[in-house]
């Protein structure tokens, strides 16, 4: 999988500026399931891939986003990365009926997010 640069560039921030404080963690069931530490999950993105099941088990709220004390966008990331995967043909046979979900879901039309700015 050849992720773009705009990819890979959230994916640097995150695992060259995380501190490893582990605050997004302490409410996320995903981060807790995927991770010991959230900034070696994408130093292991950026070495080794990860598998497609993990940016698409992230909710995409925006709470890790709220409570990091650097404000690392790791939800940017994970849908960044997922949007790559769809380009790429969404590799996940089982996952194919959220391909709209996903395009509807991060349109502005159908977002009320507020995420504390």
């Amino acid at each position: 999988m050849d992720y773009s640069e705009k990819t890979i560039e959230l994916a640097q921030m995150i695992a060259e500026n995380c501190t490893s404080c582990k605050r997004c963690m302490r409410d996320c069931l995903f981060l807790q399931q995927y991770c010991q530490d959230p900034q070696k999950l994408f130093q292991q993105f950026l070495t080794e891939g990860l598998e497609p099941i993990v940016p698409y088990s992230c909710m995409l709220c925006g709470r890790c986003t709220v409570v990091c004390p650097l404000q690392l966008k790791l939800d940017e990331a994970f849908l960044a990365m997922r949007q790559d995967l769809i380009k790429d043909g969404l590799p996940l046979k089982q996952l194919k009926g959220v391909e709209m979900h996903q395009k509807l879901s991060t349109s502005k039309l159908f977002s009320a997010v507020n995420r504390g700015k």
